[in-house]
């Protein structure tokens, strides 16, 4: 059994992880820590928490930080998650985006963000549709990224277990985008040719030029304290174009915070909008 953390090592992971992810852990996710953390006391030759943590702080260990990141944050995401915000794309918000970009005067590629993309199923999804709707590689650009090295090298290889494609992922889909290899299903390189996979921490400045017209960032902001969550969607609203749509996550809500979006219904989903510059709500 993994020994508890003393009040002083938790106070002090508690604020390191915060610090490395945004995350605000209470006293009572004790347990959380040490389970998470247990593995690499080991691997580290580590014989206590305080030990891990001072080895950490050290300059020359980032990829132990990294490792730290990886084991806590929460990766848990399947294909098509919560199937009623895939609903409205596939009836509403893609279709109409894809036909708003094609008659710009001057066309350009549909700017999709999936803002914490884990390994890589929520971005493959929103692929999977705009194919099924006739897009073609070079009418979208889709933007994965996550805090997560490991997560994002599993993104990048597009490769699953027969467990997770089969929990989300409909049969004809299964067949027409994936690859089966014994146990393990890859996918289709015609997923992969228009998704740009980059490593982005959300509590901290975003090193992004792009503006995008549709961002998924669902499942974060209930992670962060009060403050961090406000200023997470004040910096996505920035990154957002005119009319472009946000999707959270279906049991979070943004009505708390300063009207910084417009709100509508579609297909049984509550969605999020960036009104015109000439609203209420302009910057």
């Amino acid at each position: 059994m993994v020994q508890r953390l003393e009040y002083h090592e938790l106070a002090l992971w508690i604020q390191f992880i915060f610090d490395l992810t945004g995350i605000a852990l209470s006293e009572e996710k004790e347990y959380l820590i040490r389970e998470r953390l247990a593995s690499l006391l080991q691997k580290h030759r580590c014989n206590t928490f305080s030990h891990l943590y001072f080895l950490a702080r050290e300059p020359g260990q980032r990829s132990l930080r990294n490792e730290i990141i990886d084991q806590i944050t929460i990766k848990e995401t399947s294909f098509f998650r919560d199937s009623t915000p895939f609903e409205a794309l596939k009836n509403k918000i893609l279709p109409e985006l894809l036909n708003r970009v094609r008659n710009f005067p001057q066309p350009r590629p549909l700017k999709i963000w999936s803002a914490a993309c884990a390994t890589g199923q929520e971005a493959y999804s929103i692929a999977m549709i705009l194919k099924e709707l006739g897009a073609a590689p070079k009418e979208y650009q889709i933007t994965a990224t996550d805090i997560s090295h490991q997560a994002l090298q599993a993104a990048k290889s597009g490769s699953y277990s027969r467990f997770e494609v089969e929990r989300g992922v409909p049969p004809n889909l299964l067949k027409k985008f994936f690859i089966a290899h014994s146990d393990q299903y890859h996918v289709h390189d015609s997923l992969k040719e228009s998704m740009i996979f980059d490593h982005i921490e959300l509590q901290k400045p975003f090193l992004l030029r792009e503006r995008y017209d549709l961002i998924f960032c669902r499942n974060v902001a209930i992670y962060f304290s009060a403050r961090d969550r406000e200023n997470l969607f004040v910096k996505i609203r920035r990154h957002l174009y005119d009319d472009g749509y946000l999707l959270i996550g279906s049991t979070e809500s943004i009505r708390d915070l300063p009207p910084l979006f417009s709100e509508s219904r579609i297909d049984e989903r509550t969605v999020f909008l960036k009104p015109n510059g000439n609203s209420l709500f302009a910057e």
